[in-house]
This record gives C-alpha cells, structure tokens and sequence, in this order.
C-alpha cells in the first residue's frame, strides 16, 4: 500500500449507522478557511467509486477546481458502508453529496425534493450468481426449488430479480418456489453457508470466493456462464445463456449497474460553483484512474474491498469509467433508471419518463459547464457511439431531446 493512499485513508472520516449520522461533527472555521465553503460528502469505499475518492484527495482535486473557479472549498469525505443512512443523511440535509447504487437512487428519486443525479462515479460490475463447490445447481432452471442468498434490496437482489424475470418469464419467487434469503454480514458472501444452495454475489468478494474455493460461478450479470455451468448452450466457462436476450437492457447486462453522484438540489442551487468543482474533479479523476494500471488502482483504493489483489484485478478493469474515460450522464443511464424502477419486488413505484428527465435536467448546465471546462471531452460523437458496449445516449445537456 503506498503511503499517499494511507495517508488519503486516515483523513476519510467512518461512519456506518444512524447514531453516526446524528453526531456530524460541527464545523469551525479556522482562520485560513474563514471564507471556505463547507461541503459534506458521503462516498462508499466499499464499491468502485472509492478510486475517484482517493484521486480526488490525493491530488486535491476538488479544491484546485474550485480555486479556478473563484472559490475555496473545505471537502469532507464520510464514508458509508450502509448507503440506506447516505440515503437518509441527505433527505435530512446533513449531506450535501452522495454516491449511489441505482436501487437508492431510485428510492431517492420517489421522494419529495429528491437529490440531483449530476455524475456517474462507478458500474460496470458482473454481480456472479454462485454456487457451492460440486452443486447440483448446473442452469438457471436448476434454481427452482432452492435458497438463494443476496442482499435484500439492494443492486444485488436487483440483478437477481432480472435473471428470474428474463429467464422464466416472472420475477415471483414464490412461483418459482425459490426462497430468498438477506445476509446478516458482508463476510457470508465470501463462502458457502449451510442451508443456502446459491449466492447472487458482488466481485470483488464473489471472485475471491472463487479464487478461494468457497463458490464457484454459475451465471454473471453480463449473461455470461461460469465454470459451474452445464445447459443447453455449452458447458463451462464463455457461453452466453440464451435468455439473456430477453433481458431489457440487452446487449450490456441484466442490470447495467452504475454508481451516481447526487447533490441535494438546494445545495446545488446555492452553491453551483460548488458542484461544477465536483463535477470537474470527478472528470479528472475518472482521466487518472482510467491510466492507471490495475494494480496501482488497487494500491489506491482497495482497503474496504473483500478479497485479494487477484480477484481485485478483473474487478477493476471492469469499472465502467474506466472503459468509458468520461463520468458524464447519458440518455441510456437515465433510461436504465426508469426501467429498473419497474421491478415491483424491489420498488414500491415505478418512476416516470418526465420525473426522471426533469430531475437530472436540474443539474444540466453545470454538467455541462464542467465538461467544457475538461477540454469537451469526450467529443460528442462518443455519447452515442453504436458500438458501445454499454448503454449511451445524448448526454444529460442536451435532455431536452431524450425519449426515455
């Protein structure tokens, strides 16, 4: 680990419940930041945004951003290993950015005065389906019947309810007669458990579980089989499950995962220097780690990520701004948005197409200022590439033209 990233590490302030959330700490000004604007951020170091976290830090990024813009900011980074408790830090306007899964972002959106989605801050990640070592579970039609275990209603239990949907035709697990189990601790992702027949997982810790025997690929959130698999479409490793066509969001994934920067619209209104700073920074940010090899990404960022250097590799290389080289909104992320909210299993509501637009046009002209301010990177042309590999679209300046 280098030193920069520890000493990057020891400045993030924890904080992982509600009694934390309600002693945030009072902020006096000292005299050298007697005129600096106070921003609080909550992050997740557990996922894929913690690289642009520690960018962001190691390099000042944010506060140099913001001198160019004629203002000085005092950034402080809480880390949340429960994004529920970012979620309601900032329906309570304790936060004034935050960084989310889909799944919150979508809970946020529900609400009254919900946060802005001004950034992407991570995706791109497989979420494997996984079986016990030697398990007689070889297809998807095989989980019929049997106990699956995940994160109850989180992007994981997402992906899952997907899988079922595009495979069988329904999502109701009772149909299936499939029962659906939450974890108690992160750690019961990492090996097999008694009792549980499958676990639909998050890499890095499901390949480290792999890697450390404990379970073993069936399918992952890109429709692509895993050692454990033997169907009608081949055995092992490299197939792609023939249902997976039917997903929604074909040819990406089951569920296109991305990570969301939102920023409280009130805080956005009054402090909009504020928020193109961020937006500059995370650009610039996402530029350095997209250079970065793999494994100087993961001296940079990898304390809270369950698993080792081997699993923590492929797992880096698949982050989603890494293959983009742009953090920027698109048509395509704000559809996945809407789509997704239909889950009823999950979602209480579904969002609307004009909600949805109207929410992440809030934020447009500074998403846009930003990107002018990185040089208009990337070209437009890139916004809608139709060899993508990923979903895209006009990016969120020109929302104005989206048909979601």
């Amino acid at each position: 680990m280098s030193v920069l990233s520890m000493l990057a590490r020891r400045s993030l302030l924890r904080l992982g419940g509600a009694a934390g959330l309600a002693a945030l700490p009072l902020f006096r000004a000292s005299p050298a930041l007697a005129q600096a604007l106070k921003m609080t951020m909550g992050v997740g170091l557990t996922n894929d945004g913690a690289p642009l976290v520690f960018a962001m830090q190691r390099d000042k990024l944010l506060e140099k951003a913001a001198e160019e813009l004629g203002l000085r900011i005092d950034a402080e980074y809480l880390n949340f290993p429960v994004l529920l408790r970012m979620l309601q830090g900032l329906a309570a306007g304790q936060l004034d950015i935050g960084m989310l899964g889909s799944t919150p972002t979508i809970r946020n959106l529900a609400q009254p005065n919900p946060a802005v989605p001004i950034a992407i801050g991570g995706g791109g990640i497989k979420f494997p389906l996984q079986v016990p070592k030697g398990s007689p579970i070889k297809k998807l039609d095989d989980l019929r019947g049997k106990t699956i275990l995940t994160i109850v209603g989180s992007d994981l239990h997402l992906v899952l309810m997907l899988m079922l949907k595009a495979h069988f035709g329904t999502d109701d697990v009772k149909e299936l007669n499939i029962s659906v189990k939450n974890i108690q601790a992160f750690t019961e992702l990492t090996r097999a458990q008694p009792g549980i027949d499958a676990v639909l997982n998050v890499d890095p810790a499901a390949r480290g579980a792999e890697n450390a025997g404990e379970l073993v690929a069936l399918v992952r959130n890109d429709g692509s089989t895993g050692p454990a698999y033997d169907g009608p479409e081949g055995k092992g490793e490299g197939h792609r499950v023939a249902s997976f066509a039917k997903t929604g969001f074909f040819p990406e994934a089951y569920y296109p995962h991305r990570i969301w920067w939102v920023a409280r619209e009130a805080f956005m209104r009054q402090n909009p220097k504020a928020v193109t700073a961020l937006l500059v920074a995370n650009a610039q940010a996402v530029k350095l780690t997209a250079r970065m090899t793999a494994d100087q990404v993961i001296d940079l960022a990898s304390a809270e990520w369950f698993s080792d250097r081997a699993a923590q590799r492929p797992y880096v290389e698949n982050i989603l701004y890494r293959k983009r080289g742009w953090p920027w909104i698109t048509e395509g992320d704000a559809r996945s948005l809407v789509e997704l909210s239909k889950v009823k299993t999950i979602f209480q509501a579904e969002l609307s197409p004009d909600l949805v637009k109207r929410t992440l046009a809030l934020g447009a002209p500074l998403s846009r200022e930003a990107w002018e301010k990185v040089g208009r990177d990337p070209a437009p042309a890139a916004f809608t590439d139709a060899n993508a590999p990923d979903t895209r679209g006009l990016p969120v300046w020109d929302a104005a033209s989206w048909k979601i």
